[in-house]
């Protein structure tokens, strides 16, 4: 099931299906986030952002821009 990054659960690790805002794609892109890739939710901050990692690198990302990255978990 597909849901944007906001809904996903934490602790989680879910596959990237499409990034639909173009700055946001062209900004994850320059860490090697894109679809197709695979990555972990480590924390949803309370009202705040979203901690993701790949591979050992960890980045937070905004609420707003979490919606416009679709996501599946992965099983």
């Amino acid at each position: 099931m597909n849901m944007n990054l906001e809904e996903a659960p934490s602790k989680t690790t879910i596959e990237i299906m499409s990034i639909s805002e173009e700055k946001l794609s062209n900004d994850a892109m320059r860490f090697g986030i894109e679809a197709g890739e695979c990555i972990k939710i480590i924390n949803k901050l309370p009202g705040g952002p979203i901690v993701i990692q790949r591979n050992q690198q960890q980045i937070a990302i905004g609420r707003e821009l979490a919606k416009a990255i679709e996501v599946r978990v992965k099983s």
